[in-house]
């Protein structure tokens, strides 16, 4: 990596020391920030980010134009960092896929984040989630804490470390391996360029996707569970879909540093894509042969004054879990309940649908004896004069 002109001043020990102080800050007083000033909390946590990153290079009186440094970029580099920034989030997904399935309940962060970010304003949002970092967490890790390892003589041991730091910097389990990874990414790209303003971009266009995926989940009132999304099925799918991350990787890292490039990359990108699919297409032909739905009904029926409900009957075999769906689709605003009742006629299931994209949906786990159930479907006020086509799979 290119050094700065009096690369004297800063040595690898001050990059640790710079997060350890970084990480006292975040855990002392921007918990407090956000604790109790909320959305206000977050914006000042970035900012103090960026004041940290400010502070130790006029501390450590190295040129800022060095230490951060901003300069034109080719279309070669421009399109590189994106096919990079594209493969790296179909990784990431998988990742997080993967380590939720693991350990469920880490995944309840990610409900509570969501509605504490995107219950609010829209435009805050969005500036909290997608430019604030891509600005003030650049600065501190890609700019201030990455100058301190320029002297280390082997590129990818730099990036190494900057992706376990950013990891470690967003104190989340479940997000570790996939922000780590996001970390080691933009890192890889300051390295071999030299250009803080490529990974700014790349930190925002990846931040961006998912600040107007909540704002829009939010707007539409749609509510989302994800721990109730994670099976082998699911994941098997995503390794499908992803099967060209690791050859969007390879060109993404041949456009960025062409002269570091070595074409065995694209073998092993290839043998890495036809893993994922061969395991992918192993979960998915899996899931459908081992879980085999007792019920898989469709029916329809109009909703009247006089006639909201619609029932359906079916019989258990075999005591054990099993999982229930229900999907409606029909009038926008028309609102549903699902009910389950045993064969004595306890309630085991009251529940409203939730409103998903395009569709009212009902999804939970249950474990039924040996024995005859009944369900209705009932209809609110709001669904008189609706037509809907009902779904219920039991598996």
């Amino acid at each position: 990596m290119e050094k700065i002109s009096n690369q004297e001043r800063l040595k690898p020990w001050m990059g640790f020391v710079l997060f350890a102080v970084l990480m006292a800050l975040f855990l002392t007083v921007c918990v407090y920030m956000q604790t109790n000033w909320g959305m206000t909390g977050l914006v000042l946590t970035e900012v103090l980010f960026l004041l940290l990153a400010i502070g130790f290079c006029l501390i450590r009186k190295v040129k800022i134009r060095e230490m951060f440094p901003i300069k034109k970029f080719s279309a070669r580099e421009f399109f590189g960092s994106l096919l990079l920034i594209i493969s790296g989030q179909n990784f990431v997904v998988i990742l997080t896929m993967l380590v939720g399935m693991l350990f469920p309940s880490w995944m309840e962060e990610t409900g509570e984040m969501t509605r504490f970010l995107y219950s609010g304003n829209p435009v805050l949002a969005f500036l909290i989630v997608a430019v604030t970092p891509a600005i003030c967490e650049e600065a501190i890790h890609r700019g201030a804490i990455l100058s301190c390892f320029r002297s280390i003589k082997k590129d990818w041991l730099i990036v190494l470390i900057m992706g376990l730091i950013f990891g470690i910097n967003h104190m989340s389990p479940l997000r570790f391996l996939g922000t780590a990874i996001l970390g080691g990414i933009l890192s890889f790209v300051v390295v071999k360029r030299n250009n803080i303003i490529l990974s700014m971009l790349m930190h925002f266009a990846n931040n961006a996707v998912s600040a107007l995926a909540g704002i829009y989940t939010a707007k539409m009132n749609i509510s989302v569970n994800v721990s109730q999304s994670l099976t082998p099925q699911v994941l098997g799918m995503y390794l499908i879909a992803g099967v060209t991350a690791p050859i969007l990787f390879v060109l993404g890292c041949w456009m960025i540093a062409p002269e570091k490039h070595r074409k065995i990359r694209f073998l092993f990108a290839g043998i890495l894509a036809g893993v994922m699919f061969i395991t992918g297409s192993i979960l998915t032909a899996s899931s459908l042969a081992f879980n085999k739905p007792i019920v898989q009904s469709q029916m329809s029926y109009t909703v009247t004054d006089d006639d909201r409900n619609c029932e359906m009957d079916f019989d258990v075999e075999e005591e054990r879990n099993y999982s229930i769906m229900v999907v409606i689709t029909g009038k926008k605003e028309a609102e549903y309940a699902f009910v389950l009742k045993d064969e004595k006629g306890n309630t085991l299931i009251d529940s409203p649908l939730k409103k998903t994209l395009t569709a009212n949906t009902f999804s939970d786990k249950l474990e039924l004896p040996v024995g005859s159930y009944h369900t209705e479907i009932r209809g609110s006020d709001s669904a008189v004069g609706d037509h809907p086509q009902i779904t219920i799979v039991v598996n």
